[in-house]
């Protein structure tokens, strides 16, 4: 290779790598420049422009676009703290039953109303606009949607299960005077037992009439350590069943505030999928409005 192509090799060279530079300076002066200006809908495209066209703009593209979010990624936290203040904005009339708690720079809890033992119900994500919903905490919501349509709850059968149990422990409380009677009654017959002097062959038949006498009286002892025990453990279960009707009653009070923004489960779910373009589109709206002004 000759002196001439090999310079004219490190110019092209030069060249690219120069326009690239100046691509990625002219990217982080754009990005400072939006998010100066408070322009959080060229700071949405900015960050994610191949999403931004598809979703927001509905372009079809033959091709990805340039992304150079990478270069501002580690500064996540504080772009996600700059965003959130018109999403919140924007959630806080969308979704008016949802409030938002920064535990740490940019991060975001979501709390299910405002009423005494709300749920945490997950995380907001500003950058990506996007609910990241508990798994378990949904899926309860879900639940509760759906036996809604058989006329049943979430907790219907735990809290069967617990008066059940509390109706059996209350009778055993109750019919302790018959049980101390019925083991007076067998004290006396394992007296009586033991007094007899039985023939060779009918000694086998005593013996095992004392078996039984001794084993329905262990059997009745054992009844009344239950009963001695029960008390503590009924107010144990109306405990827990007083913590499952109020779980249930918040359960209803998510759901009609669900139904009162959106009419339905599904369309929640819907807005929810949509969150991104919807919230793009309402940033362009308020940027017309402002350029009009």
């Amino acid at each position: 290779m000759d002196r001439k192509t090999e310079e004219d090799q490190f110019s092209q060279n030069d060249t690219i790598l120069s326009s690239a530079l100046k691509q990625k300076m002219d990217y982080l002066n754009d990005l400072n420049e939006s998010i100066t200006k408070g322009d959080d809908l060229k700071v949405y495209e900015l960050i994610d422009p191949n999403r931004y066209a598809t979703e927001a703009n509905g372009e079809t593209l033959s091709e990805a676009k340039p992304d150079h979010f990478s270069l501002a990624a580690d500064l996540n936290a504080q772009l996600s703290h700059h965003l959130s203040n018109k999403l919140i904005d924007y959630l806080g009339k969308a979704y008016p039953f949802f409030y938002y708690h920064e535990y740490e720079l940019g991060k975001f809890h979501i709390y299910f109303g405002n009423w005494w033992d709300h749920r945490m119900f997950g995380d907001l994500d500003p950058i990506n606009v996007r609910f990241n919903f508990s798994e378990e905490e949904y899926q309860i919501l879900a639940k509760s949607f759906q036996l809604e349509l058989e006329n049943s709850r979430v907790n219907d059968a735990e809290m069967r299960q617990l008066g059940e149990e509390n109706e059996k422990l209350t009778q055993l409380i109750e019919d302790q005077d018959k049980r101390d009677r019925r083991k007076e009654e067998i004290r006396k017959q394992l007296k009586e037992n033991e007094e007899k002097s039985p023939m060779p062959w009918e000694a086998g038949k005593v013996k095992e009439e004392h078996q039984q006498l001794s084993d329905a009286l262990l059997e009745l002892t054992n009844i009344d350590e239950q009963a001695s025990n029960s008390r503590p453990k009924i107010k144990a279960n109306e405990n827990k069943i007083l913590a499952l009707s109020k779980e249930e009653t918040i359960l209803n009070l998510e759901k009609q505030n669900i139904r009162a923004s959106f009419g339905s489960f599904d369309a929640f779910n819907e807005n929810n999928r949509n969150l991104y373009a919807k919230y793009i589109q309402n940033l362009a709206e308020e940027s017309q409005v402002s350029d009009g002004e």
